[in-house]
């Protein structure tokens, strides 16, 4: 089962609204993917001990039910709405990678 990171690297000046990101694009993903993905956690990223800020805004990993599953989302007719939707939430290009567990 692949697991697809997206990541959102904190940059100088950049914004991420994690209010439109919970509320309208995590639902407009799982109207559209859902049946394609199994798990979706997400972690937003907070200060560490030192009081640092983190290096990441968010970084979401979504488990894909299969290999079939991802290439079927990816080039499905709903992914370039849900691509498109993240100038909504932030002005920061994401690193996207598929992963497998090993």
């Amino acid at each position: 089962m692949p697991t697809v990171s997206v990541i959102y690297p904190r940059q100088p000046g950049a914004h991420f609204d994690y209010d439109y990101y919970t509320a309208t694009h995590m639902p407009l993903v799982q109207s559209h993917w859902g049946d394609a993905i199994g798990n979706v956690k997400l972690y937003r990223g907070v200060p560490g001990p030192d009081g640092a800020d983190p290096s990441y805004f968010l970084i979401a990993l979504l488990d894909f039910t299969s290999n079939e599953a991802l290439a079927g989302a990816l080039g499905g007719p709903h992914a370039p709405e849900i691509i498109g939707d993240i100038i909504r939430f932030t002005d920061v290009q994401p690193t996207i990678q598929v992963n497998e567990a090993i």
